[in-house]
């Protein structure tokens, strides 16, 4: 009887995941997608967190092909308005390959799919690739989703690459008097 169940709800769980998001949630790679370019082909990446309903970060990071880290907290950081780092060309390349399984073709825009349950009132990312070129490639994802692919992205999003970039203590969660204004440039 429980095998029954657990396969029930595992048929009505992959049913929902095709209603919610449509198309395929694994990385690029594993789809058959060449959308990364070469190592020397990019300018910058850029991502953004949407506000949620609640008191999420809301905050944009783009790290240029030379290392530069430019972070812009807007409300509910650490730090409001910009501060930049630098984190060196290293820093650039392995962002771009640990973002580049989920990187679409250069020059689209497509959502990250395979939803899964899904959590409303969450932070949504905006994910840009820019060429040197101009081109660019974006990715949209909603951080409610709960699918395996889908939260271990938003974990690599909110979690995994700030710590790699150093920008962790900018983002936090300020109690209302804690958050200070960046210096301006």
């Amino acid at each position: 009887m429980k095998a029954f169940l657990l396969s029930g709800v595992l048929v009505g769980a992959v049913l929902l995941a095709g209603c919610a998001g449509g198309g395929d949630q694994r990385p690029a790679s594993a789809r058959g997608d060449t959308a990364a370019p070469a190592a020397g082909d990019l300018a910058s990446i850029r991502y953004e967190v949407g506000p949620c309903h609640g008191f999420c970060p809301v905050y944009s990071v783009e790290v240029r092909a030379d290392g530069t880290t430019t972070f812009i907290g807007q409300q509910h950081t650490q730090v409001y308005g910009k501060q930049a780092r630098q984190n060196g060309p290293q820093a650039f390349t392995r962002l771009q390959r640990t973002l580049a399984p989920w990187q679409p073709v250069m020059d689209q825009q497509r959502e990250s799919s395979g939803c899964g349950p899904r959590v409303t009132d969450m932070s949504y990312y905006t994910v840009t690739w820019t060429g040197r070129n101009g081109h660019q490639a974006k990715l949209l994802h909603d951080g409610g989703c709960r699918s395996a692919g889908a939260l271990s992205l938003t974990r690599l999003l909110s979690e995994e690459i700030p710590d790699r970039l150093g920008i962790s203590g900018w983002i936090g969660t300020p109690s209302m008097s804690d958050a200070v204004a960046a210096p301006a440039n």
